[in-house]
C-alpha cells in the first residue's frame, strides 16, 4: 500500500469507524404547558427503575440516550406543575421512542398524572425493513430457534449453513448477540447459538444497515439477551420432546423389502437371481441387480481358496452379518432451554448492583438414518454479567461455550468452511451416489464424525457523558476449534463365526482404510472416513464507538474497529490404501483489517434521515506468489517446494469506501415512505484467499489468491408503510441488489501435470425482489400477518472460467461456455394466525379460568417449485424448462398458559406438517439413470402426442395404483384413449424413483413441551 494511503487510514482513526452495532434505543420528546403550549425549560425526566434521566432544554426538548429494549415508565417533575408519569413506554434496538408530555399547573390534592404511552403503528424513523420481534410473541409461535424466528420476515428463507436474506448467501448476514458478531471468520457463516430463554428482543434487518455496521451485505441479526434483575431472581424452564418417529414416508431402510435389501431376500429371486423371470421387467429396473446366493456359493466353491467356501445358505447369513446394523430411530428429538438470573448473592450491591443471567440450551435431533452419529447434537451456555460502576458507568461480561457434535459431510474433497450435517434431505441424498451409498445405512464409520468447540467472550464498557453523550469500548474473542477425526480402527480379530465354522472380524463396524466387499457385492471398507480437520480459528476485535446528540436534531456516532484473526487451518483427506484421494490444506495466517465509520442521524417532524461514511482496510498479511499460469511449481515435482522456493512479494492491502444514505419521510400520522441506498462489504471466505491444497504426489489442486477485493454489494431499497384503521399495518418495500467482486475458482489444464483452480474475484449477480407483508398486531381474539416475496436473480462471470494450454480443448470450451444465467422467479408467502381467548375469559373456578388464555396459532408457507432443465435430445438453448412441484406446508402450537402463584406455566403442543402433506426429494433417486426414467415418465406441456400433459416433477403415482404405463396408439384407437385417460387420472405410468425409504421425507410430527417463567 502507497505511503499516502497508509496516512490516510491513520488519520481516519483518529475520528471514526464499526462498532458491533447498536443494542439500545432512545426516548426524546418535549414536554410544554398545557395552557399557552409553550416549552418548559428545566423539567426533570426519569426513567423509573433506572438511574437515567435528563431536564428539558430552553425549548422544552429532552433526550435520553442508551436506553435497553423494554417497557418503561417515565416521570416528569417541575415545582409548581402536576407531576406526570407515562407508562408503558416501548423501546426498540436503534430506534427514537417519542414520547411528548403536557404538564398543567399543580391542582390541591392531585399528586401526579398518569398517561399511558400508545406506541405508533408507523415507526418513524425506520429507513429500512426491520422486523422487531419480543419474548412473548416467540412463545406463542411453533419455533424451536432463533433462526425459525428470522425466516418469518418476508425476504428471508431457511439454508443449510443459516437464513438466506434477500437471495444473499448466509455468511452475508451478521449474527449478534448483546452486539457483538457470533460470526465464524474462517467463513463469515454466522454461528446462530443463543438460547431462547435469554431472549429479550431480536431484531432483523433485511436492507439499509447504517454505516457502523461492517461485514454485513445482506442481513443484519441483533438479539438482545436478558439482565438479571437487580433485586429479584428470575427466570425459564422449558423442554420440548417429540418422541421416536421415522423421519421419512416409505418403509424403513432395513426392512427386507427396502431397495437396500429386497434383492437378497425376497423368496423368488434371492436364489437364482434378479434375472431369473420371477420379477417382471420394471420391478428388476426397480432395485439393484443380483445374481442369486446360489451363484455366490458356487463362486466361492470354484475359487482356489477353501477357507471361504459357502453353501448358499451360508452366504445369505453371512451377508445379514455384514447388514446386521439395524438404525432405525429409537430416541428421541428434544430440546432443554434453561435460563436463570438476578442479583449475585452476598458481593452483588458491593459490585455495583452486579446481576448476572445464566442459560443453558441442549438439542438433540436424530437423524434419518444413523451415520457415525445417530444425531445432531449441540449444547451452549451463556453467562452475562452486568455491573452498574456509578450512575453513569455500565460494564457487560459475557462468555459463551458451545459445542457442535455431527458428521462431516466430505469424503475426498478437503473442509475450507468446517461445515458439518444435519439437514434429513443431506443425510438422505448419501444412500444416492452409487453401490457404496448403499451400503452407507449399514456402515457405521462411513463419514468421519466431527465436533466444533466454540468459545466467545466479550466485555463491554458504557460511559455516559451527561444526558447527551456517551461511548462504548468492546473487546472481544472468540475462539473455533474443528475436530474431524477418524473413528475407532476396526477390530480385524476374526473371533466372530456368523455361519458355523466361518470366522469373520466386526466389518462393518470400526474404521478399516483397504477396500474390502463381502458376499452381494457388499461394501466393507476402502473409501470411507476420509475427512479430517483440526483447524483452530480465533477472532480478536476491539472497538471504541462515540455517540453524541447534538441539539435536538442530530445524533451522531462514529467509532473504530479492529480485528485481527488467526487461521490455523489443517484439514485434510487420508485414504491409506490409495493415497491418489489423500489432500491436505495447511497454513497459518494473520489477517486484519481496520474499520472507521462516521453516521449522524437527522430527525425532523416531516423527515429523518441517516448518514453515513465508512471506511474498510483489509490486510491479508502473507505472501503473495509470483507465478506463471502453468508454473511447474504447480506440478508433482514442485508442489511442495512452493512456501520454500517459490518467488513471492508481500500481499496488497485493500481500501475501500463505503457510504450509505437511508431517508424516511412521515406523510401522515398514519403513513411513510422511506429509502435507503448503501454499499456493503465483507471479506471473501478464507478459502479463496489463503487455500493452498494439494494430492498426495504434490499436485496442487487449488491455490487462493491473498490480493482479491472485498465483496461488494450495492443495494437500494424503497419502501411504503401504512396503518388502516389501527388495525393492520401495510409494508410494500421494492429493493435491488447489484453484487459483484464475488469470488470463484478458475481451472488451469497446462499441457503436463499442471491442473489446478485459482480464486478470482470473477462473479457477479443482481437481485430485485418485492416484499408485501400486512400485519394485525394486536386484538383480542386474533392477530397475525400474512407476507409475500418476489424475486428475480441473475447471476455470471466476468472472462473466462477455465484456461487451457492446449488451445484445441481451450476452441472446445469456449464453444460452449455459459456466461449468464437468469433464474426464474419463485415467489413464496408465509400467513401466521394467531387466535388467543383472553385471560379472564369463561367460568371462573377458585380464581382459575379453564378457557381462558388458550391460544392457537397457525404458520402456514406456500413456495413455488424450482426449475431445472431436461433435455433428453440434447436441443440446443433448452434450460429450465419443468417445474417442481408448488409447496405447502402448515404448523401450529396449541398452548395454554396459567399462573401459580409467582410461576406462569405454558403447556403446548406443536404440530409440524399437521396435513402430512408428501413432496418428493431427490434422496429417492437411486442414480442418475433413475431419474431419467423417472423424468421420462412424466407427461409435459411442450411433448406431443400421448405424452403430451400438465404434470411437474414431484408428481407421483399413490402407493396404492399399480404401475401401467401409457400405450402407443398411432391408430388412435377410443379403447386405447380411454384406458390412457384412465391411466392419466391415476397417475399410474409414472415410474416412481428406486428408493422408496426417501422418496418423501418429514411427515407430520409432534412435540409436547412446557415452559415455565418464574
Amino acid at each position: 500500500m502507497k505511503k499516502s494511503q497508509i496516512l490516510f487510514v491513520l488519520c481516519f482513526l483518529l475520528f471514526y469507524e464499526p462498532a458491533s452495532g447498536g443494542v439500545t434505543g432512545k426516548i426524546a420528546g418535549r414536554i410544554t404547558d398545557f395552557e399557552s403550549g409553550n416549552g418548559l425549560a428545566g423539567v426533570n425526566v426519569f426513567i423509573k427503575g433506572t438511574s437515567m434521566g435528563v431536564a428539558t432544554d430552553n425549548d422544552g426538548y429532552y433526550v435520553i440516550l442508551n436506553v435497553p429494549p423494554g417497557t418503561y415508565t417515565q416521570n416528569a417533575y417541575m415545582i409548581g406543575y402536576t407531576n406526570v408519569a407515562t407508562t408503558n413506554i416501548v423501546v426498540v434496538i436503534d430506534q427514537t421512542t417519542t414520547i411528548d408530555v403536557q404538564m398543567e399547573l399543580e391542582v390541591l390534592g392531585l399528586d401526579e398524572v398518569t398517561v399511558v404511552a400508545e406506541r405508533p403503528v408507523v415507526v418513524k424513523d425506520i429507513s429500512n425493513s426491520q422486523l422487531n420481534i419480543d419474548s412473548k410473541t416467540i412463545e406463542s409461535m411453533p419455533i424451536k430457534s432463533v433462526n425459525e424466528v428470522l425466516t418469518l420476515q418476508a425476504g428471508i428463507e431457511s439454508g443449510s449453513r443459516g437464513i438466506i436474506v434477500r437471495g444473499g448467501g448466509a455468511n452475508q448476514t451478521v449474527f449478534m448477540v448483546d452486539g457483538l458478531s457470533q460470526n465464524d471468520e474462517r467463513s463469515n457463516y454466522p454461528y446462530s447459538a443463543v438460547s431462547l430463554s435469554s431472549v429479550e428482543e431480536i431484531q432483523i434487518q433485511t436492507g439499509g444497515f447504517n454505516a457502523e455496521y461492517s461485514q454485513a451485505r445482506s442481513g443484519i441479526v441483533n438479539v438482545v439477551t436478558k439482565e438479571g434483575g437487580r433485586q429479584k431472581y428470575g427466570g425459564t424452564v422449558s423442554f420440548r420432546y417429540s418422541p421416536a418417529a421415522k423421519k421419512h414416508f416409505g418403509i424403513s431402510v432395513y426392512d427386507p423389502h427396502s431397495y437396500f435389501n429386497r434383492p437378497y431376500f425376497d423368496p423368488d429371486v434371492m436364489w437364482t437371481g434378479t434375472q431369473n423371470g420371477a420379477w417382471d421387467s420394471y420391478t428388476q429396473s426397480q432395485y439393484p441387480k443380483f445374481e442369486g446366493w446360489n451363484a455366490i456359493s458356487e463362486a466361492t466353491l470354484n475359487d482356489d481358496n477353501p477357507d471361504n467356501d459357502l453353501t448358499p445358505a451360508g452366504a445369505k447369513r453371512l451377508f445379514e452379518w455384514y447388514r446386521r446394523r439395524q438404525g432405525d430411530i429409537k430416541k428421541p428429538d428434544y430440546i432443554i432451554d434453561l435460563g436463570f438470573g438476578g442479583p449475585i448473592p452476598l458481593l452483588g450491591k458491593k459490585l455495583g448492583n452486579m446481576r448476572f443471567y445464566l442459560s443453558h440450551f441442549r438439542e438433540q435431533e436424530m437423524f434419518v438414518f444413523p451415520l457415525s452419529r445417530d444425531n445432531y447434537g449441540e449444547n451452549h451456555t451463556q453467562l452475562k454479567l452486568t455491573a452498574d460502576i456509578s450512575p453513569s458507568m455500565k460494564v457487560t461480561f459475557t462468555g459463551l461455550y458451545g459445542e457442535v457434535h455431527s458428521v462431516s459431510p466430505y469424503d475426498w474433497i478437503t473442509t475450507p468452511t468446517g461445515y458439518v450435517m444435519r439437514s434429513q434431505d443431506e443425510v438422505a441424498n448419501l444412500t444416492n451416489s452409487s453401490a457404496r451409498g448403499r451400503s452407507i445405512p449399514f456402515m457405521p464409520g462411513y463419514f468421519s464424525p466431527s465436533l466444533i468447540y466454540r468459545n466467545i467472550y466479550g466485555i463491554k464498557f458504557t460511559h455516559a457523558l451527561g444526558p447527551r453523550a456517551l461511548y462504548e469500548i468492546k473487546l472481544q474473542y472468540k475462539h473455533n476449534k474443528h475436530n474431524t477425526y477418524q473413528m475407532a480402527d476396526r477390530d480385524t480379530t476374526r473371533r466372530f463365526d456368523p455361519v458355523p465354522g466361518y470366522f469373520v472380524d466386526e466389518a462393518p463396524y470400526g474404521y478399516s482404510g483397504y477396500g474390502s466387499t463381502g458376499p452381494g457385492s457388499v461394501h466393507l471398507g476402502g473409501w470411507m472416513n476420509l475427512g479430517r480437520d483440526s483447524t483452530v480459528n480465533s477472532t480478536t476485535t476491539f472497538s471504541f464507538d462515540f455517540t453524541s446528540q447534538v441539539g435536538f436534531r442530530n445524533q451522531i456516532k462514529t467509532g473504530v474497529e479492529f480485528v485481527h484473526n488467526d487461521y490455523d487451518i489443517e484439514s485434510s483427506t487420508v485414504s491409506p490404501s490409495n493415497t491418489f484421494w489423500n489432500r491436505t490444506m495447511v497454513y497459518h495466517i494473520f489477517p486484519f483489517r481496520i474499520g472507521l465509520y462516521v453516521q449522524d442521524k437527522l430527525e425532523f417532524e416531516g423527515f429523518i434521515a441517516n448518514l453515513g461514511l465508512r471506511l474498510d482496510y483489509s490486510d491479508a498479511n502473507t505472501k503473495s506468489y509470483i507465478l506463471e499460469d502453468y508454473d511447474q511449481f504447480y506440478s508433482k515435482d514442485l508442489g511442495y517446494s512452493i512456501e520454500s522456493d517459490a518467488p513471492y512479494e508481500n500481499s496488497k492491502s485493500d481500501l475501500a469506501i463505503s457510504p450509505r444514505l437511508g431517508i424516511s419521510h412521515p406523510i401522515t400520522e398514519d403513513s411513510k415512505l422511506y429509502f435507503n441506498y448503501g454499499h456493503f462489504r465483507s471479506e471473501p471466505f478464507s478459502s479463496y484467499r489463503f487455500r493452498l491444497q494439494r494430492e498426495n504426489s504434490g499436485n496442487v489442486k487449488f491455490i487462493g489468491d491473498p490480493n482479491i477485493e472485498l465483496e461488494k454489494t450495492v443495494a437500494y431499497e424503497l419502501g411504503y408503510d401504512h396503518n388502516i384503521l389501527d388495525m393492520l399495518l401495510v409494508k410494500i418495500a421494492g429493493y435491488y441488489k447489484d453484487i459483484n467482486n464475488q469470488p470463484g475458482w478458475i481451472l488451469y489444464r497446462g499441457l503436463s501435470d499442471v491442473s489446478y483452480n485459482r480464486a478470482a474475484n470473477n462473479n457477479y449477480e443482481d437481485i430485485r425482489g418485492l416484499e408485501i407483508t400486512v400485519t394485525k398486531r394486536l386484538g383480542r381474539w386474533i392477530s397475525g400477518f400474512i407476507n409475500y416475496t418476489y424475486d428475480v436473480r441473475t447471476s455470471g462471470y466476468f472472462g473466462l472460467r477455465e484456461y487451457n494450454e492446449d488451445p484445441n480443448e481451450q476452441r472446445d470450451y469456449l464453444s460452449k461456455k455459459p456466461e449468464q444465467t437468469r433464474r426464474h422467479p419463485r415467489p413464496f408467502a408465509r400467513v401466521n394466525l394467531d387466535f388467543h381467548t383472553p385471560i379472564k375469559f369463561g367460568p371462573n373456578w377458585m380464581g382459575f379460568y379453564p378457557i381462558g388464555n388458550w391460544d392457537l396459532n397457525i404458520l402456514a408457507d406456500w413456495r413455488t417449485g424450482r426449475y431445472e432443465t431436461y433435455n433428453p435430445n440434447d436441443i440446443p438453448g433448452v434450460v429450465d424448462d419443468i417445474q417442481w412441484k408448488d409447496w405447502y406446508n402448515v404448523d401450529l402450537r396449541i398452548s395454554k398458559v396459567s399462573r401459580v402463584s409467582t410461576f406462569n406455566i405454558q403447556f403446548y403442543l406443536d404440530v409440524s406438517n399437521v396435513f402430512n402433506f408428501k413432496y418428493m426429494s431427490v434422496a429417492g433417486f437411486a442414480d442418475r439413470i433413475d431419474k431419467e426414467n423417472y423424468l421420462a415418465s412424466l407427461n409435459f406441456s411442450w411433448e406431443e402426442g400421448i405424452e403430451k400433459g400438465n404434470d411437474r416433477v414431484g408428481d407421483y403415482r399413490p402407493e396404492s395404483v399399480t404401475y401401467d404405463p401409457l400405450e402407443p396408439n398411432p391408430d388412435n384407437d377410443p379403447e386405447i384413449v380411454a384406458r390412457n385417460n384412465k391411466r392419466k387420472k391415476d397417475k399410474s405410468y409414472v415410474d416412481m424413483p428406486n428408493i422408496t425409504s426417501f422418496t418423501f421425507l418429514n411427515p407430520r410430527d409432534i412435540t409436547f413441551g412446557i415452559r415455565i417463567n418464574f
